[in-house]
């Protein structure tokens, strides 16, 4: 019962004390998860802002009208240039 107190109590003083190493350190690791976790906070932010909601409801198509208008071949009008050149 002992040994595993004090086991225990050893690990926890080893957590503790890279713990406080990595608080008040200058470690590139800690940096490096303090970036990663603002670059996370913001782009959610921006997703939730922008990306989570329709500009208004009645602007919504059915899936097949956008696949059909993003995957057609539009056809390319050569008398514009024609005019240009003029």
């Amino acid at each position: 019962m002992t040994i595993a107190l004090n086991r225990n109590t050893t690990l926890r003083s080893r957590w503790r004390m890279r713990l406080t190493r990595w608080v008040r350190g200058p470690t590139l690791a800690r940096d490096i998860a303090i970036v990663l976790a603002i670059k996370f906070a913001l782009l959610m932010v921006l997703k939730y802002t922008f990306f989570n909601h329709p500009q208004a409801e009645h602007m919504s198509l059915p899936p097949e009208q956008v696949a059909q208008a993003l995957l057609s071949a539009s056809a390319s009008h050569s008398s514009q240039g024609d005019q240009h050149a003029r």
